[in-house]
C-alpha cells in the first residue's frame, strides 16, 4: 500500500489510576517500534496517548514512562495530558429540578446531563455487554 509509519500510538482509557496499563503499553510500543524499523519503517515517534487521570499523577504511572526518557531506541516521546491537566479546572453549578427515592436511594434530578458535563464521571469504563438492565434487556427480550 506504500504507507510509510513515522511512530505508535497508544492510549490506556481515559482517567487511569494504576500503573500496569501504561506500564504494558510501553513495553508493547517499544516492542512494536523495533519491528516497524526491521520493516524499514522510521518509527521515530511514541505517542503515548491519554488516559492520565486528573489531579496528582502518582510514583508508580510516572515509573511506567520512565523507560521512554533516553530509550536507546532513540524515538521523540509526546502525550495527550487533557484530562490531567484540565479535569480539575471548574466547579459546576446547577439546578436541582427535583429529588425522589429510587430503590431506597436519592436520586436528584438536574438541568444537566450525562451527555455534558458527568459523560467522563460515570461513563468512563462501562460496558453494556450482556447487560440486564431495563432498557437492554427489553431490546433482546423482543429479539432486536
Amino acid at each position: 500500500m506504500g504507507i510509510r509509519l513515522k511512530g505508535i500510538h497508544f492510549h490506556c482509557g481515559s482517567g487511569q489510576h494504576g500503573s500496569s496499563a501504561f506500564g504494558r503499553a510501553v513495553t508493547l510500543a517499544r516492542e512494536c517500534i523495533r519491528i516497524g524499523r526491521e520493516y524499514d519503517h522510521d518509527m521515530t515517534l511514541l505517542d503515548v496517548g491519554g488516559g492520565f487521570p486528573s489531579g496528582e499523577l502518582n510514583t508508580k504511572t510516572i515509573d511506567a514512562l520512565k523507560p521512554t526518557q533516553h530509550d536507546p531506541l532513540g524515538y521523540r516521546t509526546i502525550a495527550e495530558p487533557g484530562r490531567h491537566f484540565c479535569g480539575n479546572s471548574f466547579y459546576l453549578l446547577t439546578r436541582v429540578l427535583g429529588k425522589r427515592l429510587k430503590n431506597n436511594k436519592p436520586c436528584y434530578h438536574l438541568n444537566e446531563s450525562l451527555y455534558h458535563s458527568f459523560n467522563c464521571n460515570v461513563m468512563d469504563g462501562v460496558s453494556f455487554e450482556n447487560s440486564v438492565d431495563q432498557f437492554y434487556s427489553s431490546i433482546n427480550q423482543n429479539g432486536k
